[in-house]
């Protein structure tokens, strides 16, 4: 009975003390630190970067004899990732012929093209996902072209004579090669000399210098040469202003008219000076010049 009631005395003891250990924390103690597991470190393929160039097309150029097989490409980048993944040989196999999205070509043989297949990858939350394979083609041929049948050698006989020359022939009794009668590419056309003057009728000829009288109305009509033929004026232009009267200072086909009034000082002599374009070369600008002496006594119309 008393080894009873010692065993129900340490019991109720120890019941304070395992309370204290439940108990929540004060202020100023740190929470336990609960330990966490290691995130999934993501798995790199090797080899792999980051793309900058993307694939754009396949591309065939033939240029002479020689066709050559590249790919297009474009620098840009799609946030995708990349690696080489088998590179091959004209005619040799891969285990990845026939996956890549774009194929593979094949020279006029039948023989598949050399050139490099490339894994395509994006980054996802869960790791590098492949989503497709892509090949780079990179070859080239040359067409053999059609031999000539090579001429039979020519038996000699103790007899044979060389046979006489048909055709022209050179000095030493040779035969001339034949004229080759291919057509000679178009010469392109000599630009003809253009001139300009002025002249005091329609049709006269034109003059560097030419004496009036003070107050008589004249016409000036600026003329056009190519090759010195006469060709049609487009437009002048007036350049000096020394008369004292002028029906106008631009035109076409019509003159122009001008008086002078009053006399020059003695020794100075006045010019009418154009700028001329014509209907054979339109911007081509073209110089004329007459000098004017003015005599007296005036004469007005």
């Amino acid at each position: 009975m008393k080894k009873h009631a010692a065993t129900l005395v340490l019991a109720v003891a120890l019941i304070p003390a395992i309370q204290a250990q439940a108990r929540e924390p004060f202020e100023h103690e740190a929470p336990p630190v609960v330990p966490t597991p290691d995130p999934v470190a993501f798995v790199v393929p090797a080899g792999l970067y980051y793309v900058t160039d993307t694939y754009v097309a396949d591309v065939v150029a033939t240029s002479d004899a020689t066709t050559t097989y590249s790919t297009a490409t474009v620098h840009e980048s799609t946030g995708t990732y990349a690696r080489v993944i088998d590179s091959v040989d004209t005619g040799a196999s891969s285990a990845f012929d026939g996956t890549a999205f774009n194929g593979r070509g094949t020279l006029t043989d039948g023989r598949a093209l050399a050139g490099t297949y490339y894994e395509n990858f994006v980054l996802t939350a869960g790791g590098y996902l492949p989503v497709s394979i892509v090949f780079f083609q990179d070859d080239s041929e040359t067409r053999r072209r059609a031999s000539l049948s090579s001429p039979r050698p020519a038996t000699s006989s103790p007899a044979a004579t060389s046979a006489p020359v048909v055709g022209p022939s050179d000095a030493r009794g040779g035969a001339t090669p034949t004229p080759s009668f291919r057509p000679q590419p178009p010469i392109a056309p000599v630009a003809p000399t253009l001139r300009a003057g002025v002249a005091l009728a329609a049709d006269g000829p034109t003059l560097r210098s030419a004496e009036i009288l003070r107050g008589r109305l004249i016409y000036f009509w600026p003329r056009a040469y190519a090759n010195d033929a006469a060709v049609a004026v487009r437009s002048w232009r007036l350049l000096s202003a020394t008369p004292d009267y002028v029906s106008a200072t631009t035109g076409a086909s019509e003159p122009l008219a001008a008086q002078w009034l009053r006399m020059p000082i003695h020794g100075v002599r006045w010019s009418l000076r154009f700028e001329i374009f014509t209907e054979v070369a339109p911007m081509e600008r073209l110089d004329a010049e007459i000098t004017i002496t003015v005599r007296s006594p005036a004469l007005i119309d």
